[in-house]
């Protein structure tokens, strides 16, 4: 039992800071830029192209970093990796407290990049449990995987709202803290049958390469293409409701970090109980996806209405529910579009859209002092309901109930 807890408590650290940092910095940076100091020191311009910068970056550095820790995750073994990760996160979370300390913004624009090279630590995580695990107690760590990442769903932007509204280098100090303990357990950690795989190979085309095998692989395009388009009308939404309750609502960098918190609360509904009832009422999973997809694109698009702020906190936690039931279907969807020997790849090319789509979402960001957050919500709507049309392209669908695991 020591050995076990010994070998996972660390692969849960890391797969909880992968989610809880990411959740922990949205509300941060929404109080940063539009209350905090940078908002002070800086004009409405600036400003707006800086926080497109602090909200882009990050997928930016994930985009490439996924393919390097895959890299070096087969060539140096996953325990190294994970070490390595940490110790770049905390450096990242490092020059993020440097910033808020010296308010040097170009050191947080530093800060989001590296720790987006740096992400995507539960991946590997999940990948060194399942090795670990005895093949009949897999589905057990996964489940034990899903608890993990639904405590971060939820604390991540709670944590980081409510301290960020004390001071914002609270919940970066927090993150940097946690880091080096995961750092620290994963060193004095040993990983069954861990080790070198291949010799270090990094190829920087890597994650334009996996989009480009897509060419021989038809059946994956619009499942991908549907899932793009869901996640980037989603993370518009994402980005831009936080925005509007700050700077609409009133909202401070705690009620912020709450309201996220509402929306994690959302998915995890969605998880435990959304599919499936969904799965039972409607049967096919392209079903599934079409009123999931249908559901979150109108009210996404019915957040932009000048609507009291409870039911715009109501509101979220519905859209994040039916969100589940997209984000589901659509991955079961790329998974099955090819053969089981292609299904990390296909993955890895929906983990890469992803991140595109967080960038895109970024991106539009700088557009503020010339077009309202309200315009935002309803190109997000209009984004996740296109994604109806690539769906319904779908000949066929996975015949097994979709799992979440995230």
């Amino acid at each position: 039992m020591q050995s076990l807890l010994r070998t996972r408590l660390p692969l849960f650290l890391a797969v909880f800071i992968d989610i809880f940092s990411f959740g922990l910095m949205y509300p941060l940076i929404v109080g940063m830029f539009h209350s905090g100091w940078v908002a002070q020191v800086y004009s409405p311009a600036w400003r707006d192209i800086f926080l497109s910068l602090a909200f882009s970056l990050f997928p930016v550095g994930m985009f490439f970093g996924a393919s390097l820790l895959g890299d070096l995750s087969d060539a140096l073994g996953r325990r190294r990796t994970l070490m390595i990760c940490m110790t770049g996160l905390a450096a990242g979370y490092g020059l993020m407290w440097g910033s808020v300390e010296l308010r040097l913004v170009w050191l947080f624009l530093a800060g989001r990049l590296v720790s987006g090279l740096m992400a995507g630590t539960g991946a590997i995580a999940q990948a060194a449990m399942m090795d670990s695990a005895p093949s009949d107690q897999r589905a057990g760590a996964m489940a034990q995987v899903t608890l993990v990442n639904t405590v971060g769903f939820v604390a991540g932007p709670a944590i980081g709202g409510v301290l960020g509204h004390l001071d914002f280098r609270l919940p970066l100090g927090l993150a940097l803290l946690l880091c080096l303990v995961t750092l620290i357990t994963l060193w004095a950690a040993t990983f069954a049958g861990d080790g070198p795989k291949r010799k270090f190979e990094f190829d920087w085309r890597g994650p334009f390469l996996l989009f480009w095998r897509m060419r021989s692989r038809p059946a994956l395009i619009s499942p991908v293409l549907a899932f793009f388009l869901f996640q980037f009308g989603y993370m518009v939404y994402y980005t831009f409701i936080l925005i509007e309750m700050q700077q609409h609502y009133g909202f401070t960098t705690a009620e912020i970090g709450l309201f996220s918190m509402v929306m994690g609360g959302g998915f995890v509904i969605g998880t435990l109980f959304g599919y499936k009832v969904a799965r039972q009422l409607l049967g096919a999973d392209m079903q599934v996806a079409i009123v999931g997809l249908g559901v979150c694109g109108i009210l996404v698009a019915l957040a932009a209405l000048p609507l009291p702020a409870w039911a715009q906190v109501a509101l979220t936690l519905v859209i994040a529910t039916s969100n589940i039931l997209a984000f589901v279907t659509l991955l079961a969807a790329i998974a099955s579009a090819v053969g089981e020997t292609e299904q990390g790849w296909a993955l890895g090319v929906g983990n890469a859209s992803v991140a595109l789509a967080v960038f895109a979402a970024g991106l539009l960001s700088s557009l503020l002092s010339i077009v309202s957050s309200d315009a935002f919500q309803i190109l997000g709507g209009l984004l996740i309901l296109s994604a109806i049309v690539p769906t319904r392209r779908l000949t066929t669908m996975t015949g097994k109930k979709a799992v979440a695991t995230s």
